[in-house]
């Protein structure tokens, strides 16, 4: 195996959002930077094993059941009631699209002369040194600074079976050969709940195993409440407050034993699932060579995300909650701003925005009103329901509500939180609502386009009245 030395102003660990991003931005400015994968291609966990391949799984789901659905809109289906799912296709068409995109990421970073792209393994090896193996060379690598953006991996439960074959976790739920009758999934956040109608809506019986009270735990209650009615309606089996005690059976035939308040019950299915969130993947970097440390929740940072290593920066998942592929982008553009000296506000975590691709769907911004009322804050709250909105109804999904929470005396918006089916495309002005501290006056008077979903912030804070206090 050949060996050399290098030599880099900036070496990056890992090709995802809180990688590539700052890699790019750095070869822009001119900095020789080593960009290190050790994945199939540039893109990280959310392109090859969580939102892209899921929201395309999501996709052909809503398409096979706005057929089921062709009657209320005037349609007539054919002789056959539903299509076939060639399950095939489907992932073939969802390989065509993750190629595309790294491929597309890749000639963008092999356009920067400076940035030099890696696929293999890097480990830390000292405060300024790693090794980066591929499968012919070894390479000795100097550094000034590292930005370590290695993701997560799917998290384990200690639950007796749980090796067993044909129990699956997050990653290899994605890459599932066949649709399968019947599906346990353990874990009730953004993965499960996702995954869950994804699935039933192609025909799997799905039972979802929660040992919260309630499925996605910091996701505003009462919104979260709606979607797990939804849930229930739509023939998805849902049990909170349950503990999981085993797993027998196998390949194709599982029995999950689970207590719900004290009382055993089972499930039997051809699939069980483990998808009870993802852990931050600190194994094989060499963290024990530096002084960067580390904990249950993640790689530990200050303000500027910078290691207890000086010159060592982490971003993205890494780093723990929230593992969000835009929050990875927005750290790895504010590290290398930071490490170009240029001016820069470090993202903070009460301006994030995320989206659950749920049916309907889940966006969110800011504080809920659980988690205001806990910092000790006094918030207002004023609400609109989809339910008669012109453009929900038009579109036959008015099963939704959107929630502002404000401040009663400056009437700043502190959050937003809706649930409709389209809310992922009304979270950008609630993010920026948020982040410019917008006041609920500020969201009255904007003059949003009818009929249009983006109605409801206007009518909400409306709805709010009176006057702000001076």
């Amino acid at each position: 195996m050949m060996t050399t030395n290098d030599h880099v102003d900036v070496l990056v660990i890992g090709g995802g959002p809180g990688g590539t991003p700052a890699a790019m931005a750095l070869g822009r400015a001119g900095k020789h930077v080593m960009l290190v994968e050790a994945g199939r291609g540039l893109g990280g966990t959310c392109l090859f094993e969580g939102c892209i391949p899921s929201k395309i799984f999501r996709e052909t789901a809503a398409r096979r059941h706005e057929i089921v659905r062709a009657g209320e809109f005037g349609l007539r289906l054919g002789s056959s009631d539903l299509p076939g799912i060639d399950w095939a296709a489907v992932q073939s068409r969802r390989d065509r699209i993750l190629s595309g995109r790294a491929q597309g990421a890749l000639a963008h970073t092999e356009a920067m002369p400076s940035l030099d792209v890696v696929f293999g393994r890097a480990r830390l090896t000292g405060a300024r040194t790693a090794l980066v193996e591929t499968p012919d060379m070894q390479r000795t690598v100097t550094f000034d600074r590292a930005i370590l953006a290695t993701g997560s991996v799917p998290a384990s439960l200690p639950i007796p079976g749980a090796e067993l074959p044909g129990v699956i976790d997050s990653t290899q739920l994605i890459e599932i050969d066949a649709i399968p009758r019947s599906m346990v999934l353990i874990g009730a956040g953004p993965i499960g709940v996702e995954m869950a109608q994804i699935f039933a809506m192609l025909g799997t019986r799905v039972t979802i195993l929660e040992v919260a009270d309630r499925i996605l735990g910091p996701v505003d209650a009462v919104l979260a409440g709606r979607l797990e009615k939804r849930l229930v309606q739509d023939g998805i089996e849902v049990h909170t407050k349950a503990t999981v005690a085993s797993i027998t059976g196998d390949r194709g035939s599982h029995v999950t034993t689970f207590s719900v308040g004290g009382k055993e019950m089972t499930a039997e299915t051809e699939v069980v699932a483990i998808v009870a969130g993802r852990r931050p993947n600190v194994a094989g970097l060499g963290l024990e060579n530096t002084q960067v440390l580390s904990d249950k929740n993640g790689v530990i940072v200050d303000d500027t995300l910078q290691t207890g290593e000086p010159g060592i920066y982490a971003t993205g998942d890494l780093l723990g909650n929230p593992m969000f592929a835009h929050w990875a982008t927005a750290q790895a553009l504010a590290v290398a701003r930071h490490l170009l000296g240029a001016p820069v506000e470090f993202p903070r975590p009460e301006h994030n925005s995320a989206v659950i691709f749920s049916y309907p769907e889940i966006g969110m911004v800011g504080l809920t009103e659980e988690a205001a009322r806990a910092g000790g804050l006094d918030v207002g709250v004023s609400e609109y329901d989809y339910k008669g909105d012109a453009r929900a109804q038009i579109s036959g999904d008015a099963d939704g509500l959107l929630r502002i929470v404000y401040a009663p005396d400056s009437r700043r918006v502190l959050g937003v939180h809706v649930l409709v089916e389209g809310a992922a495309d009304l979270m950008g002005e609630a993010a920026l609502a948020v982040r410019v501290g917008s006041t609920v006056e500020d969201l009255a008077s904007t003059i949003h386009p009818h009929p249009t979903l983006t109605e409801a912030f206007g009518l909400a804070a409306l709805a709010v009245g009176g006057r702000r206090r001076e």
